[in-house]
């Protein structure tokens, strides 16, 4: 069984931020001597503890590429804070850094890199390394970086320090709001304990402050839809998106195939997909459930379970093919979810060909597998359904347009560009024939 997490940011939720009066700045502290609990940190982590949660850290550290400070004092840092929290018999589970900054001092440091918050990447590879069951799992934090990292990861999530204003005004630009608002992490803590004991607690979006963007927003269904469409396009990993337009082109330079698979609402993409990868993107492409004579004749005769793995058999699938998959859970056999897209992927892995796919928050079994996965980052539990199922829409369309894809033009765009260079001829023939006139 997966376990459930309390991930951490380190500054300003775990220990003090440091005035540095030479400068005139607050920031992290920059050696051991700094470093100082925030008051109830040590009793919050050992109720998380006793509640059997792995307690972890994740935290942007970029010290190092700024030249502030040297790996061995980070260490140090590290090690205090471990030993502070020790003598409350508090102890942390892991501890994820990302040291990169964009515009690092030093150039081993100097990353656009997917760990630093608002991505999701140290959270994603913590649950990797834990096995951690990120949907059950919890983030506090107390900027608007951690919030949107956790929202990618489809955690609940916990905002300390409701006070600083110009995190409320972030929020409000960014359509990004965390789940609740704490005081510290001590309440955070028995925040969670409640949650997981179904005990009802008083849910606040700001403590004293008031106006405050996260009490007064807007809340109807439509506007707190298109808020969330706006978060997950601003935080949706474009960089998956490139490798899976990568290895599709890979696929159609050898002459691969492409068989495009998924159910219900998957199963509606992946037709229409297939002609936009076969019209405009040129590949020979095919969809499991377009062929309904056949999919029903091998449900009625062989079983669902086995129903696409045995159509993909009977296409004889091979090497230099890919399978893509369209699917909101990604396929979980334990579950039994979507047990036909599991065994179809697991014949794709025998093969060898290449595997794809656009899934919702979980993952599930395609996530675990593909080649290249682009993960859905749907935060509101009661819509996962559809924004993933709208957003697989909006990636295999950018796929198919992409310029390392596109091998034909989309009818009205050529017929656009058609209408432009006919106009721009009649306005160039027009200046001609004025010159010619002039000259006359």
């Amino acid at each position: 069984m997966k376990t459930k997490a309390v991930f951490l940011d380190r500054d300003g939720v775990i220990n003090r931020y440091v005035y540095h009066a030479e400068l005139g700045t607050v920031d992290t502290p920059a050696n051991p001597e700094e470093f100082e609990l925030l008051p109830g940190v040590a009793e919050g982590v050992s109720e998380l503890n006793e509640l059997g949660l792995a307690v972890i850290v994740v935290s942007n550290q970029p010290g190092i590429a700024k030249g502030k400070l040297t790996p061995w004092l980070l260490d140090a840092i590290t090690e205090k804070m471990r030993a502070q929290l020790a003598l409350s018999g508090a102890r942390l589970d892991g501890i994820f850094y990302c040291r990169h900054h964009p515009e690092a001092v030093l150039d081993e440091y100097r990353a656009d890199c997917d760990c630093r918050k608002p991505r999701a990447g140290l959270l994603f590879r913590a649950a990797k390394e834990h096995d951690i069951n990120l949907s059950e799992s919890f983030l506090v934090g107390d900027d608007v970086p951690d919030i949107l990292a956790g929202r990618t990861a489809g955690i609940t999530t916990f905002l300390v320090s409701p006070h600083r204003c110009s995190v409320c005004q972030e929020f409000s630009v960014r359509g990004a709001y965390p789940d609740r608002v704490v005081r510290d992490l001590k309440e955070a803590s028995a925040v969670i304990g409640g949650l997981l004991h179904h005990k009802p607690q008083h849910h606040r979006h700001a403590t004293n402050a008031e106006p405050c963007v996260l009490s007064v927003r807007d809340a109807t269904h439509s506007s707190k839809y298109l808020r969330e469409t706006a978060e997950i396009a601003q935080t949706i990993d474009s960089q998956q998106i490139e490798r899976l337009a990568t290895l599709l082109r890979s696929v159609r330079d050898r002459g691969g195939r492409l068989f495009l698979i998924g159910v219900g609402g998957g199963a509606g993409h992946a037709s229409h997909a297939t002609c936009d990868f076969r019209k405009i993107a040129g590949f020979e492409a095919y969809a499991v459930t377009d062929n309904v004579s056949e999919l029903t004749a091998r449900v009625n005769d062989d079983g669902w379970d086995t129903s696409y793995r045995n159509w993909l058999r009977g296409s004889r699938l091979q090497r230099n093919d890919m399978v893509f998959v369209f699917s909101v859970g990604g396929g979980d056999a334990e579950k039994n979810i979507s047990t036909n897209l599991v065994r179809a992927l697991q014949h794709a892995r025998e093969t060898g060909c290449a595997i794809g796919g656009v899934v919702g928050p979980n993952g599930g079994y395609t996530a675990q597998v593909a080649d290249a996965c682009v993960i859905v980052p749907v935060s509101n539990r009661e819509a996962v359904t559809p924004h993933t199922e709208a957003f697989q829409a909006v990636a295999w369309h950018l796929l198919v347009s992409h310029p390392v894809l596109k091998a034909a033009e989309m009818k009205w765009e050529s017929v656009s560009a058609n209408a432009r260079q006919q106009s721009q001829a009649a306005e160039s023939h027009a200046a001609e024939n004025q010159q010619a006139a002039g000259v006359r």
